[in-house]
């Protein structure tokens, strides 16, 4: 399939398994309520932190070296090997380590919460693997099968279950879709093999400990807010921050076609400049994608959450901007992550929690919570510039920044504009980045053709 096919595949799969969770989000607050989702959004948290920790990095490093393998195979065998014997280890451990969680924990999930959870995690972290040989071989149809069959799956049981069980019937829906989706991607698993341990180790322990220092960044924070402000405060943020996360989804299938093709984008000057335009691309498109968040997320959560979650479309906007500027530090990075070693990314990542623990415990219990989103979008301004930085150090490339800071500012006067209950100046400002945006392709476009009309003519002649 072409680049362009592949990404509308993987946007159809994303947006519609996505979109699921999104539409029983109304019911499942009500059946809920301000307390228990904050005590679902605990687990959905330590299932965050704990995914990290037992895939080790392993998926990205199969994108980063498997190009490099004559036989591809072997880096999936030891894939599935290693992750075997860690998330397996893990899951041994955390599940006799259940009681002592659920008291470490704030709210106190339900035992049996945390049981399917811990399982739950076991089998989508072996999961990795199938799925990530079908994006390699560029089968975003079965990949996109796999991750609808487990939505699909996983709202029946939710719609079944949360009623009468809550938390619980919540995370056992979550366990029998990842069964299923075990059982759909069973053909595609390869057969197990310890091998490369010392390459997938040397690569996977920079991305787990990068990966921990990004939750200290975003994720731990829902365990302060839970501990410092309550649950009840917590459930809000927790709906806003999903949201956002959703919306970022929409550029995910951009991701999911570019991450595993930068590394074989950097050998030659041509090769060097796509590259950097094509991330640019990928930055542009989350300032579009938070455009809608802005104008149009704020205002459809008043008319689609119970009143006990409004304050989450006061949040969405801002929250909105802390993640395009998260993606962004996804995007230009290509030098940092192409190290072997990966100690830059480790270096950002330490100094970047450290940050955010000292936001944690001195912003958020002193000016509350919108003061903390605040120095969360300041922190995300500053990894991004530390990003860039090492990335250009290790790996320059000709990235077209103007564009971007164009596409920023506009950003910003659209957030000002929509604080101020200025509609004609949102429109106003939204405009002017889709042209701003466009503006570039179609002038490159423009140009092509007319060249194009030159080589006939002098070929005429």
């Amino acid at each position: 399939m072409t680049p362009a096919l592949t990404m509308a595949v993987y946007a159809i799969g994303l947006i519609s398994s996505k979109l699921i969770a999104l539409i029983l989000q109304p019911f499942v607050t009500q059946w809920l309520g301000p307390e228990q989702f904050g005590r679902l959004d605990v687990l959905v948290a330590l299932g965050s932190l704990l995914t990290l920790i037992m895939s080790f990095g392993i998926s990205d490093a199969i994108y980063r070296f498997a190009h490099e393998q004559q036989n591809q195979h072997t880096i999936f065998r030891g894939a599935l090997g290693l992750l075997l014997a860690i998330a397996g280890g893990l899951t041994i451990i955390a599940q006799l380590s259940v009681p002592w969680l659920q008291q470490l924990l704030p709210g106190e999930p339900p035992l049996f919460a945390l049981h399917c959870l811990l399982t739950t995690l076991f089998l989508n972290t072996l999961c990795c693997v199938p799925l990530a040989i079908l994006r390699i071989r560029n089968q975003a149809k079965l990949f996109v099968a796999a991750q609808i069959v487990f939505a699909l799956i996983q709202g029946l049981g939710v719609v079944l279950l949360t009623p009468q069980y809550g938390v619980e019937g919540i995370m056992a829906a979550g366990l029998v879709a990842q069964i299923v989706q075990v059982i759909v991607l069973a053909k595609h698993f390869p057969a197990p093999k310890l091998g490369h341990i010392r390459l997938f180790f040397r690569y996977g322990r920079a991305i787990t400990l990068s990966g921990i220092l990004s939750f200290v960044v975003i994720g731990a924070e829902r365990w302060a807010i839970a501990d410092m402000l309550g649950l009840s405060l917590l459930a809000p943020y927790a709906v806003a921050i999903q949201w956002a996360i959703a919306a970022s989804l929409l550029l995910e299938p951009f991701g999911l076609w570019w991450f595993p093709k930068r590394f074989g984008l950097i050998d030659t000057a041509e090769d060097r400049q796509q590259a950097a335009e094509i991330s640019i691309i990928g930055c542009q498109l989350s300032c579009l994608v938070t455009a809608g968040i802005i104008t149009v997320g704020s205002r459809f959560l008043l008319w689609w959450l119970p009143e006990d979650f409004h304050a989450s479309a006061e949040m969405l906007p801002l929250l909105g901007i802390l993640m395009m500027l998260k993606h962004a530090s996804t995007l230009l990075n290509i030098g940092c992550y192409h190290q072997k070693d990966g100690k830059s990314v480790v270096l950002i990542g330490v100094f970047s929690a450290c940050c955010a623990l000292g936001i944690l415990f001195f912003i958020l219990p002193q000016y509350g919570l919108y003061v903390f989103i605040g120095a969360g979008i300041g922190l995300q301004l500053l990894r991004l510039g530390l990003f860039y930085y090492c990335s250009q150090y290790y790996l320059p490339l000709p990235y077209p920044l103007c564009r971007l800071a164009a596409s920023y500012s506009l950003i910003i006067l659209l957030l000002a504009a929509h604080y101020q209950t200025s509609p004609a100046s949102e429109v106003l400002c939204i405009l002017l980045l889709i042209g701003q945006i466009c503006w570039p392709w179609g002038q490159r476009k423009l140009a092509q053709n007319r060249q194009k009309k030159l080589n006939n003519s002098l070929g005429a002649g």
